[in-house]
């Protein structure tokens, strides 16, 4: 087995090291696919086999404790890894044919382990294959917590919540479409190139092109790796960003001229989206706490041509001693839970109590922001999460503790779910986009 050009054996080697570091799935995934020698082909099986699998996790092991005489937890973890493959496999990908999973699945056992190991492996395997189309869920109507868990592959506590903020079949359809494969939107930066003229070129490529859903300068694009590698991206022409986050600077309401304070920048796709928008006329100081993230900001805006930009190395919760401005940014930390088609990871590294220690920290930094804000100047909070401790209910709380500031209305036709005119949700399942949360506050 040349283990550098096998999809599979790196699969397993990712899978491994995710788990034993504290490191973000796709920095893990892009170091192995630099390091290893896989063929283009090849590098799009790996991709599909680590995503799927750290993506359904949760129901792969529910579908092997089923069928193996061991319990999963004394199942030593690469085994463990290599049987959640080759259950993928036999589920959710249907172009590999069921005895190619299990041999191939048979040999990395043996590669990681013995004969012994293969032999378990091979066993366990044969049994799913046999049996996939009896496993057992808990009832839907009876534990709808425990049975979206396990058969969408989400922790108990997301779930549970999100039944409880929106009911049931929002849930499934949100949890269902969490699972879908992400598409890839780019931002057209008009700042140096007109849409048109970049959905030719692309297409002259062989990338299939076609309109975002709200937004003219937005693009839908397939395949990503002709996307990413197409020089046009590092001339600047165009930006990878979701059609959700760049709403958040249409939501802000720039024009030419204004002063904007974007107050946890990195890595600047607001920014200079505001640029873009603002015609590169005005001023932006981009803040963030990190210099290394910060720097980012730097070369995205110099690529992009957005020159009104300035970084400024700050933290958002600390007072930056600011003179105020017509527009302030608050795109804060959060969960990220929004973010899971491209993130799959996320959904095992969150809990409650990080939520909540996050809540804090967004309050904190909201009250700092408001010293910032000129009278009649707007304040967007922004999240790209889907709980409402940490949308709505900071938003509420935002106003509640800030009487000098009320809730100001979104640009017309605006797309998203309205508690208030002055909040907008966007979901996956209703907008196509990721999770998303925006609130404007006017200063009165």
């Amino acid at each position: 087995m040349d283990r550098s050009a096998n999809p599979r054996y790196l699969a397993v080697v990712t899978l491994n090291k995710l788990e034993e570091s504290e490191a973000f799935l796709k920095e893990i995934a892009d170091s192995e696919l630099q390091k290893g020698s896989l063929k283009r082909v090849d590098q799009g099986l790996y991709t599909e086999l680590v995503y799927g699998t750290v993506r359904m996790r949760r129901n792969l092991d529910h579908v092997l404790s089923q069928f193996s005489s061991r319990p999963l937890a004394k199942i030593e973890p690469a085994l463990l890894n290599i049987l959640r493959i080759g259950v993928y496999q036999l589920f959710y990908l249907d172009k590999i044919p069921p005895s190619a999973a299990v041999n191939e699945a048979v040999k990395l056992a043996r590669a990681f382990g013995h004969e012994g190991t293969a032999k378990f492996a091979n066993g366990v395997l044969r049994q799913v294959l046999r049996g996939r189309d009896a496993v057992v869920y808990p009832s839907l109507e009876e534990e709808p917590v425990e049975h979206i868990g396990l058969k969408y592959s989400f922790p108990s506590w997301i779930v549970e919540q999100w039944i409880k903020w929106w009911g049931v079949e929002e849930t499934l359809g949100l949890c269902r479409s969490m699972n879908e494969p992400p598409e890839l939107h780019i931002r057209i930066n008009t700042l140096k190139a007109a849409v048109e003229e970049v959905w030719t070129h692309l297409e002259s490529k062989g990338i299939t092109v076609r309109p975002g859903r709200y937004l003219p300068e937005i693009l839908k694009v397939h395949p990503a790796s002709l996307v990413v590698e197409d020089p046009w991206l590092q001339e600047g022409q165009y930006y990878i960003q979701d059609e959700s986050s760049a709403l958040a600077a249409h939501a802000l309401q720039v024009g030419p001229g204004h002063t904007v304070y974007d107050l946890c920048s990195a890595p600047g796709g607001k920014a200079t989206h505001a640029a873009q928008l603002m015609e590169n006329q005005g001023q932006i100081l981009a803040f963030d706490v990190s210099p290394q993230r910060l720097a980012l900001v730097d070369q995205n805006a110099r690529r992009l041509g957005a020159s009104i930009i300035k970084t400024q190395v700050g933290d958002a919760a600390e007072d930056l001693g600011l003179p105020p401005a017509e527009r302030v940014l608050v795109d804060a930390p959060c969960s990220g839970l929004g973010t899971m088609r491209h993130r799959p990871d996320i959904r095992w590294r969150k809990s409650g109590q990080e939520i909540k220690e996050l809540v804090a920290i967004q309050k904190h930094i909201l009250s700092r922001a408001a010293q910032y804000v000129a009278p009649g100047g707007l304040l967007l909070y922004t999240t790209c999460t889907l709980t409402k401790w940490e949308n709505e209910e900071v938003a509420q709380w935002f106003l509640t503790e800030h009487p000098q500031f009320s809730g100001h209305q979104f640009p017309p036709g605006f797309p998203g779910q309205a508690a208030e005119p002055w909040m907008r949700t966007l979901f996956p399942h209703q907008h196509s986009v990721d999770g998303f949360f925006m609130s404007v506050f006017r200063k009165n």
